[in-house]
This record gives structure tokens, C-alpha cells and sequence, in this order.
């Protein structure tokens, strides 16, 4: 394993141990270990990740080791799945003490995340991840929306640059003075 001269290991190496760890997690060859999902960054080291239980998801603070906390290496958000090491006799429906310390072993890619979900391993609310399309089509469902595809016709007819269409203040001005006949509406 390549190691610098201060004992520090690099960025390949690191991401190989996370690939190795995240196979034998989702193979079921380690034991103690569940999986959850990162929904906070709380920094110094530290996540809080949701974990499945009998009454729904349920958040427990979790330590990033030093292996994986390089970012480039393994990179960690809110949307990652993570195999966290809990122990053998660990309850997820018991409350959770202050005095219990929770590891991350391995973080897992939206692939294995998938076929954690197909297998029935974990719940689907842990492998989701927002589509864009989807979620700007939920935020533009109450604003207003702008077609542009005459004003694109006519201009690729003329020019044969595409042009972008501009705001004008002016314009913005004049139709907002202008008296609107609310029985036209």
C-alpha cells in the first residue's frame, strides 16, 4: 500500500480499502455492520445518518474514521449510503445513549445502494435520490413559465446564431403600468 514518508496513505489506496470494505458490507460478510443514509454534515469528524427501525427512519451521530475522511478519495454527502459498524447485539428501536460511539466502515456507491434495495436489505427511502428534471418540475408547478420557441424560430430563420432571450427592464416597467381589465381574466 503506497504510504508517504509520514505514514499517511494516499488517495488510491484509500479508495481501494473503501471499495474492498463496501464489498464484503454488502455481501454480508462482515458482521455488527447495518447501512444508512448520511442526512446530515455535522462536522469535526462527525455525520448524522439514518438508520432503519421498526417505527421509520431513525438518526444516530456517527464518526467518520481518518481513512475515509479525505474527500477526494471518498467522497461523502447527504445522499451517500454508509456501512457503519453497530455490533452484534445493536437494536435499532432502542434508544440510542450518548455514551454509544458508531463507526462508518464504508461508503457505498448508488449501484450497491440499488442492489441493496432490489435484494430488500434496506428500505427504498435510503437508496432514492432526487432526480433533477423531477424536482424543478415540483418547483416551477406554482411559478410561471416562459416560451421561447417562437421568438427561436424567427431568429434562426434570420440569423444563424442562437440567441438567448433577454430581459428588459423597461419592458417590465411598461407592463406592470399598464391597466389590466380584470374581466378579461
Amino acid at each position: 500500500m503506497p504510504r508517504s514518508k509520514k505514514g499517511r496513505i494516499s488517495g488510491s489506496a484509500r479508495k481501494v480499502i473503501n471499495e474492498r470494505r463496501a464489498a464484503d458490507a454488502v455481501s454480508g460478510k462482515t458482521e455488527g455492520v447495518i447501512f444508512a443514509r448520511i442526512t446530515k454534515i455535522v462536522g469535526a469528524g462527525h455525520v448524522k445518518a439514518a438508520i432503519d427501525s421498526k417505527h421509520g427512519p431513525k438518526e444516530i451521530l456517527v464518526r467518520i474514521p481518518n481513512l475515509l475522511g479525505r474527500r477526494g478519495a471518498t467522497p461523502l454527502n447527504t445522499s451517500s449510503v454508509v456501512s457503519i459498524y453497530v455490533g452484534k447485539e445493536f437494536n435499532p428501536d432502542e434508544p440510542v445513549g450518548s455514551s454509544d460511539h458508531f463507526d462508518i466502515t464504508a461508503i457505498l456507491t448508488q449501484k450497491q445502494a440499488y442492489s441493496l434495495q432490489k435484494e430488500g436489505s434496506i428500505p427504498p427511502w435510503m437508496a432514492q435520490e432526487i432526480d433533477a428534471p423531477k424536482a424543478t418540475e415540483e418547483a416551477g408547478a406554482g411559478g410561471f413559465e416562459f416560451d421561447y420557441s417562437e421568438k427561436a424560430g424567427e431568429e434562426d430563420s434570420s440569423d444563424s446564431e442562437e440567441k438567448v432571450p433577454t430581459f428588459s427592464r423597461k419592458v417590465a416597467r411598461d407592463a406592470a403600468d399598464a391597466e389590466i381589465d380584470v374581466d378579461d381574466i
